[in-house]
Parts: C-alpha cells; structure tokens; sequence
C-alpha cells in the first residue's frame, strides 16, 4: 500500500503541473471509481476528487457512480458532489433508476457520468443493449446508461461520451453494445468525438473492433499496443480503461496513472482537437491569363458522349486553359447534321448549366440571411405558409439547401394546367422521410428557395440574381432566358417528340413547365462567367470591387453539414468531396456541382484550383452514357500535376494499380517505421498486413504521427490524410516472416493515391532491392 500511495503522489506531480495544452488541447480523464470504494475497502469521496483534480482534467468520464444507491455509498449523491467539489458541470446518466427503499427518499440510480470545465451546451443519455444486473431473469435489452454531451473547446464543437460495457465473460452483450455504440456515434460523424470509458475488454477482442473503424485507439497511437494495464490496481494484468477519439482528433500523450482510490487505474490523455480553421479565406485575385505545369486538357475530354465541349481551368488566378472542341450544333428534328451545317463550339459558348443554377439561388439565400431578411434555421412556412401542410410545418431553409428536408427528389407538373396551380401541387407534396432524417437530393428544395426568396423581395429571381450576382461581377454572359439574338452562340441540347430541338431555351422540363426561371434550373452561362463566380467563392466572397457574400457566408456554404449521412457531404447549395466528377481533386475541402446538361464545375481550395467542364451531353438525347470518367480524367489530370514530394531520398512508391503490394522479408519481433501519404476515395483501402507463412495474412495494427500528434489504426487507412506525410510505427509478431503494403482501389482508381517511403526496420533503412513490388512503382512525384 505504501508504494502505492508514494507511486500516485509522484504521478500526479507529473502530470499535475504540466500546462494546460495549446487553445485546441483538451486534458481527458477516463476513471472507473468503483463508487469511491478504494483498495483498502474504504469509502472516500474525498480522495477521489483530490485525485481527478490532480490531473488537471478538462474532461472527466465516470463509471460506477452511485446516486442515492445505497449504504455503501451512504446514499449520497456522486455525480454531484464530484461536480460540486471540482468545480465542473456534470451530466449523470443512470443506467438503473430504482423506486428508494422509503416513501419520499430520492430515486436509487447508479451510472455513469461526465465532468467537464467547459459549459455542457447539450446531453443526452442514449440506450445500449444491456443484461440487467437487477432482475432475477435478465435479457439482452436496451437500456439507458451511455451519455453524450456536447462542449465547446476554444471554439471546437466537441462531442464527449462515456461508456461502461458488459462485465461477462461471454461478449456476446459487449458485442451488441460495441454494435449501439458504432450507430449512435454515427449520428455525429465528422464533428470531434471522444469516447472513454471501462469497456471490459482488451484492444484485441474481437468484440471492439468495430470501434476501431470509428475511434483511434490512445494508448495503442502513443505507446503502441503493449502496456497501459489498468484493472485491478495492484499489480494491474489488463487493459479495459480507454480514451478514444476520431479522426482528425490527435493524442500528444496519454498515461495511466497510479492511485489507490479504486479498484481500476485512472487514463489521462492531452488531445488536440482540429482547429476550426477553413481554407475558403479572404483573398483578392483576379483572373488572368498564364501557363501552369498542368497537362492539356482538351485532349482527354473531347473523346467523350457528347458532340462538344469548353474546359477550363486557373490555378492561383491563372487560366492556364480555356479551350473548346467539337460542335454546340450537331443535331436537328430531321436528324444528325452535314458538317457545313453544324455549329463549332467555340470558347464563349453560352450554356444551359442545368443544377448549377442552384449555386446562383443558393448565394443569393446567402445575401439575405447577411441582411436578416431569412433565418436559415427558421420554417419555410414563416414565409411560404401554404407549404405547411403534409408535415412539412418545420422544414427549415437550411434542410433544403443541404436536401435534408425530407422533399422528393421531383415531382411531374407538365399535366397541370397554369403555372400557379402547379407551384401549389410543389408546395402541397407530402415528405418522403421526417426532416433532417435522411439525404436525398431534390430539385423541389431550390424551387422552394426561390420563391422563398421571391416571396421576401417581392421580386423575381432572376432580378436578384442580376442585381446580387451577375451585375456586381459583370457576367454579361450569364442569365435566364436568353433572347433569340444569343442562339448562335448557345450549345443545343435535347431533341425530343414534344419540344423537337431544345435551343436556346431551358432543358429542364420542370423549369420550362414554371416559366423558365426556377430555383433549382433556368440559369445559362460560360466557362468563362462561372470561372469569376467561382473565384469570387474561393476570394471568400470578393471579385474585384464587388463583395458578393462574407467571408463567413462562404464558410457557411462551403461547411458540410451532412456529415451524419454517409457518402452525402453537402453545403448551403454545394456539393463537397465527390470522387464522381471531382476525381483526384476531391478533398474534404473541395466543393462544386453538376448540371444534367452536361456541366460540371469544381473548386479545390488547398491548391487553390477550378475546373470547369461544359458539354452539351444531352444533345440530341438524354440516355446516354456517363459523363463521369470524362470529368474524373481531366481532375486527375489537374491535381496530379501537384507535386507529392517524396519523404526521403529522390522517389517513394507509388501505388499505381488497382490491387498493388509492396512486401518484405521480415524477422518477428521487429519494430518497423514507415511514411504514409493516402488520398484516396473513400472506400479505396490501404492494408498493412504481416504472414508467418506467405499465404494467410493478417491485419498489422500501426500508429501514425504528424505535425498535431498521434492516432492509431487498426490495420487499415482509407480516405483522406491531408496532403501530407505522416509516420507510421509498429512492432511485427513473434511469428512474422513477411510484411505487405497493400492498397485496393475499385476500377476507376478514384484519388490522388497512396505513398509508401523511408521503411526502416529496427531503426536502419531497408534495402530495396529486397522489396517485392507489384503495382507499386517508384515515383519523384
């Protein structure tokens, strides 16, 4: 016991003093206190609190705190008293809720809680599958007991949970509670989260691994997998205490430390939480003519399903290309055209954008939420009150502007007879899924937009269109309606049995069958005027003289705030980090969208790039094939000329092939360190994998560190990492005789790629030559 008291007292003089983190840091503790009870039996409430304050914690997750339970606690209420005695805010979450022993007594709960420094803006406590310890015939049920609060860390909006899972020794409860756990911190994918909490398992059961594909596992990131024992006190055999988090949360250190006031050993963690910063900054270029090391365009794009076409492209303000091939005119009602007859495409060619025209209504949504004319987060109804029937009464204008509100995707109004009666079929339509519940992109949410806006102005869009965009940045190609006088220089689109040639007029049949001029379509424009409307965008808002929006409406619109839904990352208007049409340049970062036409403009604001494509791909019909591989190819082709620097030395290797390896000869028990460069599509992943046979592999758990600090991972990476090196480490098994590299891409090879450099194994460099490489190649860039 002696030692015990002597080890606690030095750790926490450690730890205790150390300042607290940079404005991002946060100090998290993870602490089962075992209801106060310490390992001499006593009940301390006290020395539990001189313990967590110790460590100077940011952040405290709790389990087993009695809430008037019972005499061993003395009926007191912990949760409470540690918030009261520590000077936090606190969430308790029971996980039993009993009726007390007397008549007017406090409820009995016992649970777990959250201590925080900073104020709790929201809690909830979730339900998990559990197998009560209070009944005498429990089943697999769910039940409350798994806490969520959300805090705000120097401007960081962090979400915090604690956990307790199930103490058997079957975990078959633990893995239904792992399975909760994963759906409920889903709910709010892409914002911070830390978990922590006593999960009774250690990191190699095969019950947590789900938690591995969500959360970054503290300890395994700075120390590797060994060590960090935490149950029972004296000696410690297992590692059951966690503090976990998510990308891009980093761990600069993480200890356990010794006390005696439980029955487990308290984690202390310093993590840095991503700062809010956004690369959609104020900035004044203007566009101008010039060369960058970007290879011609053209060439890849004009091979594909449509008659012609115009890209573009700038770099840091330079329009390093601007060029057009094939025909704007192809095609007529009588058939396919002789080549006298047809229309060149040509640089300016004006053309139907199609969706792109929700970028136009979604800036001007922008300039009235800066005057207070609309509330982003108010009902649609406040200003279109005949949109408040079938449940649509609190769908909000930043639902529709993210497609959220539950709208379908379209609706059929060619058979209504006015223009005024099929508004109100719009506006009348039933919710395919409750508000906020579910993605699904819908041209009605622009429509409603529109006439949103219309409403508030007493004006028509295009007006403010003009008066908002096109005027101030002096798009004189870009409108509604074009006159007759333009066809010339308008690339045709579909011919079909009731319109014949469409030319010069909207394609888009809700559009036409609204008058033209709707929300979601009508807008046409040239390569060249959506390059200054995007530059203004990635300008934070300014062109020139003219400042369209602020810097923080950009930032807004170019937020995703559908991180909760998979695959569907959307800002006020824009879409974000689509592979599809945005090849390699997608990032995170990187916005843009599509017309059906055959439009397409993105934005990458890391390398400060836009890419334009136009082509009249429904011309003379709509059923063609996709134009994705067309505008993944000149993206690839745009970001690839952005140099990736190797990490050592004159190359790294490159993986170039849908399936490629890198393997060596290993001895087991070694400690290998790597460089690591992924940008890759979701879903493409790279796999560290180890054999002690050359046939049968396994997953090989690593850490990585950059710049902010360390995560773990637990075999696998996919996605994103930055543009930027990070180094991996890990140590082999005893029984390792090969070490693979490998990366799987689908067929499209969607993203920049996967870099592998500097290999050492036990502290020295490898040699190469005993490097086995299939798909990967070396590669200076």
């Amino acid at each position: 016991m002696r030692r015990l008291v002597l080890l606690v007292v030095a750790a926490l003089l450690l730890t205790g003093t150390a300042a607290l983190a940079s404005p991002a840091g946060l100090r998290v503790l993870s602490f089962n206190i075992h209801t106060g009870i310490g390992v001499d039996n006593r009940l301390d409430l006290t020395r539990v609190a001189q313990t967590i304050r110790a460590t100077k914690a940011d952040v405290v997750g709790l389990q087993e705190v009695d809430v008037h339970w019972s005499e061993r606690s003395n009926w007191a209420d912990q949760a409470s008293s540690l918030a009261s005695a520590l000077g936090m805010h606190v969430f308790f979450a029971p996980i039993y809720d009993l009726d007390p022993v007397q008549a007017g007594k406090p409820r009995r709960q016992f649970g777990v809680a959250l201590l925080s420094r900073f104020p709790i803006l929201s809690a909830e406590n979730h339900k998990i599958t559990r197998l009560s310890t209070q009944s005498g015939n429990p089943v697999p049920e769910l039940m409350p007991g798994f806490p969520e609060i959300v805090i705000d860390v120097h401007g960081v909006r962090t979400h915090v949970y604690t956990t307790h899972l199930d103490y058997r020794g079957d975990p078959a409860v633990r893995r239904m509670q792992v399975a909760d756990t994963v759906k409920v911190l889903g709910q709010d994918r892409g914002a911070p989260r830390i978990l922590v909490g006593d999960f009774n398992a250690g990191p190699d059961a095969p019950e947590l691994g789900p938690l591995w594909t969500e959360l970054s596992d503290g300890w395994s990131a700075v120390h590797g997998r060994s060590g960090g024992l935490t149950y029972p006190v004296d000696p410690p055999e297992k590692r059951i205490d966690y503090i976990t988090a998510s990308s891009p949360v980093r761990f600069r250190s993480i200890d356990v430390l010794v006390s005696p006031v439980s029955d487990h050993l308290p984690v202390l963690g310093e993590i840095v939480l991503p700062r809010p910063r956004s690369p959609w900054g104020a900035a004044s270029e203007v566009l101008r003519k010039g060369t960058a090391a970007v290879p011609p365009l053209a060439p890849i794009a004009k091979d594909g399903p449509y008659p012609g076409g115009v890209v573009l492209g700038v770099r840091d303000g330079v329009i390093f290309e601007h060029s057009a091939f094939g025909d704007a005119l192809r095609h007529n009602e009588t058939g396919e055209l002789p080549p006298a007859s047809r229309l060149p495409m040509r640089p300016d060619t004006i053309f139907d954008v199609a969706s792109i025209s929700k970028l136009f209504t979604s800036v001007v949504a922008m300039q009235f939420a800066e005057r207070g004319r609309i509330d982003l987060d108010a009902p649609v109804a406040r200003h279109l009150p005949e949109f408040a029937v079938n449940g649509k009464e609190n769908v909000t204008l930043r639902q529709v502007l993210t497609h959220t509100s539950g709208l379908p995707a379209g609706l059929a109004i060619g058979s209504i007879p006015t223009i005024p009666e099929r508004l109100a079929a719009i506006y009348r339509v039933g919710l395919r899924s409750a508000p906020g519940t579910r993605y699904e992109y819908s041209d009605l949410s622009l429509i409603i937009v529109g006439k949103v806006l219309e409403r508030v102005s007493g004006r028509a869009l295009p007006e403010l269109v003009a008066d908002g965009i096109t005027g101030p940045l002096r798009l004189r190609d870009t409108m509604y309606t074009p006159p007759s006088s333009l066809r010339s220089r308008i690339a045709a689109t579909q011919v079909t049995a009731a319109r014949g040639l469409i030319w010069g007029v909207v394609h888009d049949s809700t559009s036409w069958n609204l008058g033209g001029t709707a929300g979601h379509a009508g807008v046409f424009s040239t390569a060249a005027d959506l390059a200054v409307f995007a530059q203004m965008l990635l300008n934070g808002g300014r062109y020139g003289s003219a400042q369209v929006l602020s810097p923080d409406s950009v930032r807004a619109m170019t937020t995703n705030w559908n991180a909760a839904f998979v695959g569907a990352d959307r800002g006020l208007g824009l879409d974000i980090y689509k592979h599809s049409f945005m090849g390699a340049m997608a990032a995170p970062s990187t916005v843009g969208h599509t017309g059906f036409t055959g439009t397409s403009l993105v934005i990458d604001p890391v390398t400060r790039s836009i890419l334009i494509l136009m082509t009249n791909r429904v011309h003379p019909t709509s059923s063609g094939p996709s134009l994705s591989p067309q505008r993944q190819a000149i993206a690839d082709a745009v970001a690839r000329s952005v140099p990736v620097r190797p990490l050592s030395g004159p190359t790294a290797w490159l993986a170039t092939a849908p399936t490629s390896t890198l393997t060596l000869p290993v001895k087991g028990g070694s400690a290998v360190e790597f460089g690591l460069w992924v940008d890759t599509e979701p879903g493409d992943t790279f796999s560290l994998e180890t054999s002690s046979d050359g046939v049968a592999w396994q997953p090989l758990p690593f850490s990585l560190r950059d710049s902010d600090g360390a995560w773990s991972s637990p075999g696998t990476v996919s996605g994103f990492l930055g543009r930027s090196w990070a180094r991996a480490s890990t140590t082999l098994p005893a029984t390792a005789v090969h070490l693979r590299w490998w990366q799987r891409n689908n067929a499209e090879m969607q993203g920049r790629g996967v870099y592998v450099d500097a290999i050492r194994v036990d502290g020295k460099p490898v040699d190469e030559a005993k490097l086995l490489a299939s798909g990967f190649a070396p590669s200076a860039t």
